[in-house]
């Protein structure tokens, strides 16, 4: 039987994906439901076996799955029978198993072909991860064809679904974007209500369906993997920018190359032990290389080592060019200029990572978040490379602020 149904291009894209592990990750509004639905019964009217729809909890199953699935199959002519008291609906000759993600210790005891997983990120990332790996264990009843688990969420931050498909993706996790307005079938002011509703931050992830951190206002707001992503590499000789900041075992540099009049992010040092390690790794990978470093001012007055001899003497003396005012300017400062560089009021990047290459950068540029008196958070430890890069990029990239009107230029 050939399921026909109006569908959105998002919507067409999971219901038709070979992909081991699809994912629908859509705005309110955007069809994540419908569009699992819509699988689920090509899926049972084809050549594989049993289904599992996983929601959060059993009032989701009574409230949103069986109206939704008894419509539709009354809508195509279709007998079948529900069994209330075991969650499963018969149809096909095969079954449809409705099961909650709200005790993960319940997902055992049968088998499936396929599953459907609705509103995953809902889920604490623990419970939601406990799920899924217990979820894809049941996918193992033989068919034709791959096995397939599918999801359809709306993004609720850096949780479970960001964690497997965008951070830790590999080629069997397909990511689908869906954001609202990609459904025309939704109420004309439902779009505009919802722009009234929520600031700005939720609205990319209520309405576009971009992963965004939900519990304050992210500093490097002007990032995107999608626009900064490069698969730049270093060649040979060629200068390499490197910022540097200084902690005890904590040590972060972010190498840089220049094109074209844009840096490129295309290497990150992480976890290093002092300024002597780093040093030597900077030696050891890139000793053929002229290197400039942008390092942390601060670091002219003390050493990591809590020897008598700087940090930035040291870098001197290993023979390292140093690009350092005599002290840091202000931390907004260099978060503006950073985030300029990364989008300008025209529209134009001026700095880009080689995610690839650079994934500590790639995930602190996303995350980072303000702490309750307006400064970038310290405690998730994320500050380490963004400093590193923030030191290379506001002495690369400085705002340069126009004199006030009416006030005379001081010249030196």
């Amino acid at each position: 039987m050939r399921v026909r149904a109006r569908a959105t291009k998002p919507q067409t894209a999971l219901v038709n994906s070979t992909a081991p592990y699809p994912a629908f990750v859509g705005g309110y509004g955007s069809g994540k439901t419908h569009a699992l639905l819509l699988r689920t019964l090509t899926l049972i009217f084809g050549d594989g076996g049993n289904i599992a729809y996983y929601l959060p909890t059993y009032p989701l199953i009574k409230t949103i799955a069986y109206p939704r699935f008894t419509e539709a199959l009354d809508g195509l002519g279709v007998p079948y029978k529900i069994n209330k008291s075991d969650h499963i609906i018969d149809v096909n000759g095969k079954q449809i198993i409705f099961r909650t993600m709200d005790n993960p210790e319940r997902i055992v005891g049968y088998e499936v072909s396929d599953s459907m997983v609705d509103e995953l990120d809902t889920m604490p990332t623990d419970k939601a991860r406990d799920c899924w790996n217990r979820i894809i264990a049941r996918n193992r009843q033989k068919k034709k064809g791959k096995n397939t688990v599918a999801v359809g969420t709306t993004p609720e931050g850096y949780r479970f679904v960001y964690e497997k498909w965008v951070k830790e993706r590999t080629p069997s996790y397909e990511i689908i974007r869906a954001p609202t307005y990609s459904n025309p079938h939704l109420p004309e002011d439902y779009v505009d209500l919802l722009r009234e509703t929520y600031p700005a931050q939720l609205l990319e992830a209520y309405l576009e369906g971009e992963f965004v951190n939900l519990t304050s206002g992210s500093v490097y707001s002007n990032f995107s993997r999608e626009a900064q992503d490069v698969d730049t590499t270093i060649t040979k000789g060629e200068p390499l920018h490197i910022g540097l900041d200084f902690n005890i075992y904590h040590m972060a540099a972010v190498v840089h190359v220049m094109r074209k009049g844009k840096a490129h992010a295309v290497s990150e040092i992480t976890g290093g032990v002092d300024t002597p390690a780093v040093i030597k790794t900077l030696k050891e990978r890139y000793g053929d290389h002229p290197i400039i470093i942008y390092p942390d001012a601060s670091g002219g007055a003390g050493s990591s080592t809590g020897a008598a001899q700087s940090d930035i003497k040291q870098l001197k003396q290993a023979g390292f060019s140093i690009n350092a005012p005599r002290r840091n300017g202000r931390v907004k400062d260099r978060v503006a200029s950073f985030n300029r560089a990364l989008l300008d009021p025209m529209g134009n990047t001026r700095y880009c990572v080689n995610i690839e290459q650079c994934p500590s950068l790639a995930l602190s540029l996303e995350q980072q978040a303000y702490d309750k008196n307006g400064d970038p958070d310290k405690s998730s430890g994320l500050d380490h490379i963004l400093d590193a890069a923030g030191y290379f990029v506001v002495r690369q990239f400085p705002i340069k602020l126009k004199p006030k009107a009416n006030q005379p230029k001081r010249w030196s």
